[in-house]
């Protein structure tokens, strides 16, 4: 009696749905995923009810923290500094979506007026206040 040797099949794993599957999940976690611009300073800002709503666009910000501490664009500055990068970057803000100052809700009001008439004086002619809007 003659056996037939059969040659050794080496074993095949198809990875076609291990694919699909993963092609979901990251298709899942995209869509589910919110990208919130965060600020380098903790800031609560003020809420308002009647105020309008701002087009998000590519803006530079300017965030004051409740302690005075200042940052531009992510980049902490003083006073000095701040009328200094406005200056280097006044045509593309006034070309652009302007400038957001998000201030802190306990700032004082002659702190923001301090900031806000140095803005003035470098020159940018478009900017914004953020609030958040309270519930109705």
């Amino acid at each position: 009696m003659q056996f037939t040797d059969h040659p050794k099949r080496r074993p095949n794993i198809n990875i076609t749905s291990l694919i699909d599957v993963l092609f979901l999940l990251l298709t899942f976690f995209l869509v589910t995923t919110s990208f919130i611009e965060q600020s380098a300073l903790k800031i609560e800002l003020p809420s308002t009810e009647n105020s309008e709503t701002v087009k998000q666009e590519r803006r530079f910000v300017l965030d004051m923290g409740s302690n005075g501490e200042m940052s531009f664009d992510g980049v902490g500055v003083d006073k000095n500094s701040l009328v200094a990068r406005l200056k280097g970057a006044i045509e593309e803000i006034n070309a652009g979506s302007g400038l957001v100052l998000r201030a802190d809700e306990t700032i004082s009001h002659g702190n923001v007026m301090t900031i806000l008439d140095l803005i003035k004086g470098a020159g940018v002619r478009k900017f914004v206040i953020a609030t958040v809007q309270s519930g109705k």
